[in-house]
């Protein structure tokens, strides 16, 4: 038996294989991964559509790559939702139909499909309120201790009349809070003078409303830079929909610091 006539169709079958799998892994506009890391804003109004923290309408944005991790410009993503209570249509805008839930939307690409981003629909948003004291005093030591420099709760709570039932509250909703000192705004980057934390260590200037409507950060200062003598600190928490402040918004913090 002549051995070469069986290899040459197995060799011509190997380069036929590994030419198929160049031609489908490797096309640049093949898709082999879809990147769907964020909505436009956690929450969407009943009877409106989705929208970013400015008050703009922002369709629903995924990211198809290819083998080589480059972004596909055109891709064809599809965005499905996988419970009842809204519609996205072609270009990716979501419209909230339902009163209140949440709702999974997974974006696909070909056979391709992300993990699930959840939505939350919630009632139109009108007065945001302080649920702590607005005025209050820190007594910090030094040298710094992160567990002593650091105020209570600076919560503020989000409520609406858009409800048969009367007054209810709004969940889903970012509050962004802000730090002056000596009548300065402090950028969220820096933390010489002092942070807002969340309810454990990490420092954030947003927060979002759970569903009791109630959001908060507490400022924890850095006493080493800070003056010895009486001073204060402003934190403001801001509230917007369609970009106009809500009724109470800004919420106004003022605390007072001296060493203890």
């Amino acid at each position: 038996m002549n051995r070469s006539r069986l290899l040459v169709p197995i060799a011509l079958g190997v380069a036929a294989l590994a030419g198929s799998c160049t031609d489908v892994c490797q096309c640049p506009t093949r898709a082999v991964a879809v990147e769907f890391d964020s909505l436009p804003f956690p929450a969407v109004v009943s009877g409106d559509s989705l929208r970013d923290s400015l008050g703009l309408v922002a369709p629903l944005r995924a990211l198809a790559l290819n083998a080589a991790g480059a972004l596909i410009s055109d891709a064809a993503v599809q965005y499905i939702a996988l419970d009842s209570g809204l519609t996205i249509d072609a270009s990716g805008r979501v419209t909230a139909q339902g009163r209140g839930g949440t709702v999974r939307i997974v974006a696909s690409v070909n056979s391709l499909q992300s993990i699930a981003r959840t939505l939350e629909i919630t009632r139109r948003p009108d007065t945001v309120v302080a649920t702590s004291a607005r005025d209050t005093t820190l007594l910090f030591t030094i040298p710094d201790s992160a567990l002593r420099n650091v105020t209570g709760m600076l919560g503020v709570k989000l409520v609406t009349g858009d409800s048969s039932g009367g007054v209810t509250t709004t969940g889903g909703w970012l509050v962004s809070y802000q730090v002056f000192f000596q009548g300065a705004a402090l950028s969220p980057s820096d933390t010489t003078r002092a942070s807002l934390w969340n309810d454990g260590t990490r420092v954030t200037s947003l927060d979002t409303t759970t569903s009791d409507g109630a959001a908060g950060r507490r400022l924890r200062v850095r006493s080493l830079l800070l003056p010895t003598k009486p001073d204060s600190f402003i934190v403001i928490a801001t509230v917007r929909y369609r970009g106009a402040q809500l009724r109470g918004s800004p919420v106004r913090f003022v605390i007072r610091t001296q060493p203890r």
